[in-house]
């Protein structure tokens, strides 16, 4: 397969935008290396904050490519929350698919490090796409092998291994997030023990994005055929990978050990531990830090500026494919009137949320994240949409269409959040900015476990929430999965939103491999969405992730390589 394909190929993967300039925030992303440094090719502006007030980001100062790396050491983290959901396939949170699985697992294929384009993993080569585009066939590496544990017990991984895997993603009976990205999988057939044949509906431009990105890691059949409830305790977490988890308690932490079978890549995987330590005030992540507790953290900006200059830290400004939004309920009698949702689409601060949440550290956006940099609208073609432009003119206009919808002063209902990733405190602000226009809001917070508000979402039991989403930097991921009204297709729609139109155009964009044709239909989809919303999107958080620098290889990417933890990280001593 041409590595040039556009199959491979989503455009620039730097964003255009000036995060560098922008402030930290404290998110679990950004300290297991999700998002990556941001940096620009126009003259848009920053991210907010100034250059002089901001941490000097230095990634990977440590010069390991002059180094041959050495075995042994243990790479601490600190953050969380550590949620109570360990099967890759259904979890929405960060440190289950962010730190467990790419450490204990592997994908068919993965996010390269060096341009987040796919490359293979379990896979022994990309894919060979014959004819029309519909037909993928992967061999699957002879050498790769599930850790010596029960019930693969160091079997070697197999064609059947990956087809129950994707069987289970698919099956609406495990309720997967991301099932609607296989919708257009026709079938998945064993050829032979090594052999896969994936047959699509119609060509799909992101499937190999699909199975790169954040959770799809391949089971054991054993396990997989087990269906929804697969993967409940540490012992279910089996993989192929080279760490095996050994300890997990929710709200206190975890680790995992290289495992004693040894890895079958050769010459990765260097570290003898990886550890999780729970813990969400950040001042005591940034004490530990400086106490030589942890090996990294991300931080606030106020703490970040607290490790600048100084030799004996490493810091990475990173920008994630997070989105803030207000997800809007509209099997609800009052979000079925568009200028309802208009509303409160333009009456939400997006600047105001980031400065006051995020110490100036995020980016103001629409249906995509302006980390997905080849996708994402213009900021000049941005800023003329609603919810964009002059406050005052917005609140007026937000009122207005309130008015013109039969709610001249506003109304009260109920926002639904959690305590987890910041999502309470973007809620504080958009309860305030509402009460500008007449909306009155309830907040009902559900706690710390961001799987419970999950649940909620995915069953409709709410009416608004304030939350966050982290999903690919590319279209399909970003725009059909949360805009399609049919489940099959948008199985993160958890707003219930959706026109045969938005559907119709939705399916399109997906089926273009030629780039810059299917820009300008993604371009067409993002206006759409800001004119009739589903959710009402507030725009991407940026962070800054602070290491120590005995840390080798260091470096955050916009796209998720996670797994470069246990592969590729090591500690000079």
């Amino acid at each position: 397969m041409d590595r040039d394909n556009y199959w491979k190929r989503r455009g620039p993967l730097t964003t255009r935008r000036r995060f560098l300039a922008g402030s930290a925030a404290a998110t679990a992303f950004a300290a297991l290396g999700f998002a990556g440094c941001g940096g620009g090719d126009d003259d848009s502006g920053d991210g907010g904050g100034s250059k002089d007030a901001t941490p000097t980001a230095k990634p990977g100062t440590s010069p390991a490519a002059a180094l041959k790396p050495v075995a042994g050491g243990t790479f601490k983290v600190i953050g969380g929350p550590v949620g109570g959901s360990l099967d890759p396939h259904r979890t929405n949170t960060p440190v289950e698919y962010g730190f467990v699985w790419p450490a204990a697992g592997n994908f068919l294929v993965r996010f390269a490090i060096k341009d987040g384009l796919a490359e293979a993993d379990l896979a022994a080569a990309l894919p060979e796409i014959p004819g029309d585009g519909t037909e993928l066939i992967f061999k699957i590496r002879p050498d790769a092998k599930f850790q010596n544990k029960a019930p693969a017990n160091g079997r070697a991984v197999t064609a059947e291994d990956v087809k129950l895997t994707f069987d289970r993603i698919k099956s609406p009976d495990t309720v997967s997030p991301r099932a609607g990205n296989y919708g257009n999988v026709e079938t998945i057939t064993v050829v032979d023990a090594t052999t896969v044949k994936f047959k699509l509906k119609v060509p799909q431009a992101d499937l190999l994005n699909f199975m790169s990105d954040q959770y799809d890691f391949i089971l054991p059949k054993e396990i997989s055929a087990r269906g929804k409830d697969a993967v409940k305790t540490a012992e279910d977490v089996v993989g192929s990978g080279p760490y095996e988890l050994t300890a997990y308690e929710a709200g206190k932490g975890l680790t995992l050990k290289r495992r004693p079978d040894g890895y079958w890549k050769k010459d990765t995987a260097w570290l003898d531990s990886l550890e999780y330590i729970h813990q969400t005030d950040t001042q005591q992540q940034a004490n530990a830090l400086k106490a030589g507790q942890v090996t990294v953290a991300g931080l606030p900006v106020d703490l970040v500026k607290g490790f600048d200059n100084d030799p004996k830290y490493q810091i990475s400004s990173a920008a994630a494919s997070t989105r803030e939004a207000l997800l809007i309920n509209h099997t609800k009698e009052r979000y079925k009137d568009v200028r309802v949702r208009q509303a409160l689409w333009r009456a939400i601060d997006r600047k105001q949320v980031y400065a006051k949440v995020f110490g100036g550290a995020g980016v103001p956006g629409g249906a995509m994240s302006p980390a997905a940099a080849a996708w994402v609208l213009p900021d000049k073609e941005l800023a003329a949409l609603p919810g964009f432009g002059d406050r005052n003119k917005e609140l007026t206009e937000a009122k207005a269409l309130l008015s013109a919808a039969g709610f001249p002063n506003g109304f009260e209902d109920t926002v639904t959040t959690a305590t987890a990733f910041s999502t309470d405190q973007l809620n504080d602000v958009i309860v305030a900015n509402l009460a500008e226009v007449g909306i009155r809001l309830k907040t009902e917070n559900v706690g710390t476990d961001f799987n419970v508000f999950l649940a909620r979402e995915v069953s409709g039991d709410y009416t608004l929430a304030s939350t966050l989403f982290n999903s690919g930097p590319y279209p399909d991921a970003q725009l059909l999965v949360y805009h399609h009204s049919n489940p099959a297709k948008g199985s993160r729609n958890y707003a219930k939103t959706g026109t045969p139109e938005l559907d119709a155009k939705l399916e399109k964009q997906s089926q273009i491999y030629d780039a810059k044709q299917r820009q300008a239909l993604v371009f067409e989809i993002q206006r759409d969405i800001a004119n009739n919303p589903g959710p009402a999107w507030v725009g991407s958080r940026i962070g800054f992730t602070v290491a120590v620098a005995a840390l080798q290889n260091f470096l955050a990417t916009p796209y998720t390589t996670a797994w470069k933890t246990g592969e590729t990280y090591w500690l000079k001593s």
